[in-house]
């Protein structure tokens, strides 16, 4: 036999013990003082004194063992071995608190109130030696309450003040931080408050095994997955773009692409979406008709925006879940776009197309006519790969390297960190033969997995472009134009690249071989031409697709990577570019002086701006919700345990059990013993006052002597027999 709540056994022995010393270390002992009458008295003690101290005995004894059966009564006593019950152990909570929490339900309350107010009730039901830590489970996973505490009602104050974040939720990490403490001395419980619709489990990742001290079961109970459907309507980027480089006097037009999903219920609907912010001046909105059905939709807005720049700010109307309604973009001023070529000096004269080398060609795509008004949207500068360093990398936006195997020793690693920051590399091969190993320093930098030939081979006979060309982030905008301008680009020699992903692939040719990959490196891409720009290689630089192609680079890379310097709450913090950043200001007036690159992990939407030293604005990233932890769709209870089931084995309950005992095969004496306490209790009643009436006292013990008794007697025989 077992106890749930050992404690409450021993005490209940240790209370039956106190009255047993009490009456041992109170008795006191007398010297007799003799007089006259002292012999009648001390006959009379004689002939009780062991009847009397048989009485007292008796009551002692049911006394005490009330005493006892209530404290083991109360322990809960277990025929065989504890399963997991509640009683005295640590109990690990873990709310979720992500952004699917946010869901307004119809009494006003959001679903993570709601899970709080459910928790409390928990805590309250449980003994009050109980101990719990609380998780949270939002992203990224942290703890609340680490160490474990036995004050309920600090705990219940602290849930109370919490509120549903922005980023997603993450069970399975919060899981993790739980397993650090269960190697604690007791018995162990996890319970997990959550709703778990879809955008609360997350199948990409497993949960942890569970194991309790030295291999204990452990109790693990979760929620009951929520049956309410509802819909909910999300903002999931925002990606802006200056207009196309070759479309004359529009350069401070901004091509704004909102893109919105729809998870849960999907009727016949109608939306409302709104452009705002400080970058422009007015509003933009449109009208958004959902099928019946549809999940998925794209809106564009072209505005024109201020010289200098700003924050973008899209929003639809609200519904069930507001915390995805809305998403924020920054908007750079009206400054010139930095392009810096990396090649040798030739001096070829203009005239001598055979002579241009990929990074002659790549400029005039850029300015197809340089007097025209879109010259003063980019700014192009030369410098020669041998003596190149980091300060000719600040304020670039793109470089265009036409012989990487002249890049000085080492430089690699500067290029490759310049990327991750947000910049744009476009690598084309050396027109020249080389056989210098000089990719694959490159590629080991950028922790890229091609693999690149050291020489190139002519291609015989020639190849085209292919007219399928693959869905590309780069050539978003030409793909209808692809059909027609790729099949008339003749390729005659190329670099051999293999190992490349399919959705690294931008160009192929008919053979199925990639012509022009990018990649994305952190924040910026890497864009490498297996075919370089040159008429030795390809007659590109002189077809039609060549321009539209660069400038598409060029505006689409630019988009690409702006997008991934923005920080996602609870994910990633959004990237520093500039180098005089000293400290940045994040929403809700928290700063941070920076140290390096990298900023802490937002905890909400905003907008995060950088100053310098002496306090003037730089910079600006904007900070969006993680919109993938919005699905409301619903799951299964079959679902979520065989998530769970890598962990342990999961129980379910409902908001109306707040305390729940499971014992497998195993039967409780609590009742019983309740009973026999109830028992005793009377027993000891009925006792007591017998004992106080005469109880096991005999009639002859009704006198002070032997003589008297045997005289009373004679007269209760008299008295009879009249």
């Amino acid at each position: 036999m077992t106890f749930v709540t050992t404690s409450l056994a021993i005490a209940g022995v240790i209370a039956a013990a106190i009255p047993i010393l009490i009456h041992i270390l109170l008795r006191r002992r007398r010297k007799p003082v003799q007089w006259a009458a002292m012999s009648l008295l001390i006959e009379a003690a004689r002939r009780h004194r062991r009847k009397a101290r048989l009485e007292q005995i008796i009551l002692l004894t049911v006394r005490a063992a009330m005493i006892v059966l209530l404290g083991a009564a109360l322990a809960q006593p277990l025929l065989g071995e504890r399963i997991g019950v509640t009683g005295e152990r640590t109990t690990h909570i873990i709310l979720d608190d992500g952004i699917i929490g946010g869901i307004i339900e119809s009494d006003g309350r959001t679903s993570f109130e709601r899970q709080v107010a459910e928790a409390s009730v928990f805590i309250k039901s449980l003994p009050g030696g109980e101990r719990i830590s609380i998780i949270l489970a939002g992203a990224p996973a942290r703890f609340l309450i680490e160490k474990p505490t036995a004050d309920h009602r600090s705990a219940i104050r602290a849930i109370e003040n919490l509120r549903s974040r922005e980023g997603a939720t993450d069970i399975a990490s919060a899981l993790e931080l739980t397993e650090t403490g269960l190697d604690r001395e007791g018995s162990q419980a996890v319970r997990i408050f959550s709703d778990f619709r879809r955008g609360s489990v997350d199948d990409r990742r497993r949960p942890p095994v569970l194991h309790g001290p030295a291999g204990a079961p452990i109790e693990l109970t979760a929620s009951m997955p929520i049956d309410e459907p509802t819909t909910n309507i999300q903002v999931t980027s925002i990606e802006t773009a200056r207009s196309p480089l070759s479309t004359i006097g529009t350069g401070d037009l901004l091509l704004v692409e909102v893109r919105l999903r729809r998870t849960g219920l999907t009727p016949e609907a109608v939306s409302n979406i709104r452009l705002e912010g400080d970058a422009m001046s007015g509003v933009e909105t449109r009208k958004v008709e959902w099928s019946l059905g549809r999940t998925e939709t794209r809106v564009d807005f072209q505005v024109r925006v201020d010289t200098d720049g700003g924050v973008l700010e899209v929003m639809v109307d609200p519904d069930a879940l507001p915390l995805d309604d809305r998403r924020f973009v920054t908007v750079d001023g009206r400054e010139p776009t930095r392009v810096l070529l990396v090649d040798r000096d030739t001096l070829a004269g203009s005239t001598r197309l055979d002579r241009l080398h990929g990074t002659d060609w790549f400029e005039r795509a850029l300015l197809p006519i340089p007097e025209a008004a879109i010259a003063e949207a980019i700014t192009i500068d030369r410098v020669d790969p041998a003596t190149i360093n980091d300060r000719d990398l600040e304020g670039t936006s793109m470089v265009v390297i036409g012989r990487p195997d002249l890049l000085p020793i080492g430089f690699e690693s500067t290029l490759a960190n310049w990327i991750r920051r947000g910049g744009i590399a476009v690598v084309l091969p050396p027109g020249e033969f080389t056989t210098r190993p000089w990719a694959s320093p490159l590629l080991e930098a950028l922790d890229v997995p091609w693999a690149v030939s050291l020489e190139s081979s002519v291609v015989d006979p020639p190849r085209s472009l292919s007219a399928e060309q693959p869905s590309s982030a780069l050539t978003t905008l030409l793909d209808a134009e692809l059909v027609e301008l790729a099949p008339s680009v003749r390729i005659d020699r190329r670099l051999p690249v293999n190992d490349v992903p399919d959705g690294d692939v931008v160009l192929l040719d008919d053979q199925g071989d990639p012509v022009v990959l990018d990649a994305p490196i952190g924040a910026g891409r890497l864009v490498f031409f297996a075919v370089s720009p040159e008429l030795g290689w390809t007659d590109l630089p002189v077809r039609p697709l060549m321009v539209p192609l660069v400038q598409e680079i060029v505006r689409q890379g630019s988009a690409l990577s702006k997008r991934e310097v923005d920080g996602v709450v609870g994910l990633r913090p959004p990237l520093i570019r500039q180098s005089s950043v000293a400290t940045v200001t994040f929403p809700g007036s928290a700063s941070q002086t920076v140290t390096g690159a990298k900023l802490q992990i937002p905890d909400r939407t905003g907008v995060v701006e950088g100053y310098d030293l002496g306090g003037n604005l730089v910079e600006r990233m904007a900070v969006n919700p993680d919109s993938d932890g919005g699905f409301v769709d619903l799951l299964a209870q079959d679902a979520v345990a065989a998530w769970l089931e890598s962990s342990g084995s999961w129980r379910f309950t409902g908001p109306d059990t707040s305390v729940v005992e499971q014992v497998d095969d195993q039967s409780s004496l609590a009742v019983i013993l309740i009973t026999v306490v109830l028992f005793l209790a009377i027993l000891e009643t009925l006792l007591a006052r017998w004992f106080t009436r005469g109880g096991l006292r005999t009639r002859r013990s009704l006198g002070l002597t032997g003589a008297n008794a045997d005289a009373e007697i004679d007269r209760s025989r008299r008295g009879a027999a009249a």
